[in-house]
């Protein structure tokens, strides 16, 4: 048995001869595609098919004649479909008995239809044919169109997407930078004690605890800021050759004016410690690397920082410390962003798992890798491998 047909492919039957109408209707009472029966529409002039038309945009197929009222009056017909209505995916299967009043070639040539036929040829299986060729075009043409709206819509919504954040990364970087940099600024000022004596030594210890808890979340800001409008992954490297072991002196010395004294360098300043890469890039993952060991480390001065060349050319740049080390089970989570969020990390001062996951795009984007290890007898080691090629001899 065949399954019912709950849905439809509508058919202009366009023609001023009744019985053509009949006909056709007949010659395709059974015909199905794609689990769909068809619904036939009739009109018998131009300007009925005009009212149909409009009256259907949905329809798949129109059977048109064209000598009816006038002897151009399909033609009309089909530059209304084309131009005024701009329906461009229902197929026109033109049926003329008088071909002379409009051949074929010239037809074809100046009028957007799908198919040529004579009433005389178009038998019941030729009008088959064609009309399953019509229905599957038709078909087709309808789901590049949804598909095509579906991405232009995707597509606004992205760029609207885009635009709110950036509006957002530009508020969130004036609103959280501005009053931190101004914390920072006095609170430096109160600690060299620029207008005076502050009256307890404790007083000056307290600020300086603020100065650094300032630069500390300033820093932490920019990666989020940094990682939020992707200028980590996609911001173009400026490949320099330079001295790494300076590099290292300059981020160190960084770190000992935010506070943490005590740093010790195992980095030697030999001539096989140039690299080929990016210095602020490299200058970035140091900070990351080395600011997250001091988080875990007993004490700062068990932090330290090596350089050494392998056989193969490559070098590695290796950061050691005393702290709990790194959980087996999460090794391949923590360079991601925020791996290391849970309830007792910011209690202890954990962070947000960012410094890592930064490193890792950075280091990634000079052609090495971030290696993430545990030290014999406790700690930490984090090495950043710069290929042979960034680490000309």
């Amino acid at each position: 048995m065949k399954p019912v047909v709950t849905d439809w492919w509508k058919v202009l039957i366009i023609d001023d001869n009744k019985d053509v109408h009949a006909v056709t209707r007949l010659a395709l009472k059974e015909f199905e595609f794609d689990g769909k029966g068809l619904k036939f529409i009739s009109a018998y002039s131009g300007s009925e098919a005009k009212k149909a038309i409009a009256a259907h945009k949905d329809a798949a197929v129109m059977l048109l004649d064209v000598v009816m009222e006038s002897d151009h009056a399909g033609l009309d017909v089909v530059r209304y479909v084309r131009e005024s209505e701009g329906n461009d995916q229902i197929r026109i299967i033109l049926r003329t008995g008088q071909p002379g009043q409009a051949p074929e070639a010239t037809v074809i040539r100046d009028y957007d239809i799908n198919d040529y036929k004579e009433k005389t040829d178009l038998t019941g299986l030729r009008l088959t044919t064609t009309m399953y060729a019509s229905l599957r075009a038709f078909r087709d043409i309808v789901k590049l169109k949804t598909q095509g709206e579906a991405l232009r819509q995707a597509t606004r919504a992205a760029e609207l997407g885009e635009r709110a954040k950036s509006s957002f990364m530009a508020t969130a970087s004036h609103e959280l930078r501005t009053p931190l940099n101004a914390i920072i600024g006095m609170s430096q000022m109160m600690h060299e004690e620029v207008f005076g004596p502050l009256g307890h030594d404790k007083y000056k210890e307290y600020i300086w605890d603020i100065n650094t808890s300032g630069e500390q979340l300033l820093a932490m800001v920019k990666d989020l800021l940094d990682m939020a409008d992707g200028s980590i992954s996609a911001a173009p490297l400026r490949m320099e050759k330079f001295d790494l072991a300076e590099v290292v002196d300059d981020c160190l010395n960084d770190l000992k004016m935010m506070g943490r004294k005590g740093i010790e360098a195992r980095a030697r300043k030999r001539s096989d410690m140039v690299l080929d890469a990016d210095r602020f890039a490299v200058r970035r993952m140091l900070l990351c690397l080395i600011s997250n060991a001091l988080k875990f480390a007993t004490k700062p001065s068990n932090v330290e920082v090596s350089a050494q060349r392998r056989s193969d050319g490559a070098l590695w740049l290796t950061i050691r410390d005393d702290g709990p080390g790194f959980g087996d089970a999460d090794l391949d989570q923590l360079t991601r962003p925020f791996a290391s969020i849970k309830d007792g990390d910011i209690a202890t001062g954990s962070g947000l798992g960012i410094g890592l996951s930064i490193a890792r795009q950075l280091i990634e984007r000079h052609g090495g890798e971030l290696v993430l290890e545990n030290r014999e007898g406790g700690g930490a080691i984090t090495r950043l491998l710069f290929p042979a090629e960034r680490a000309p001899v």
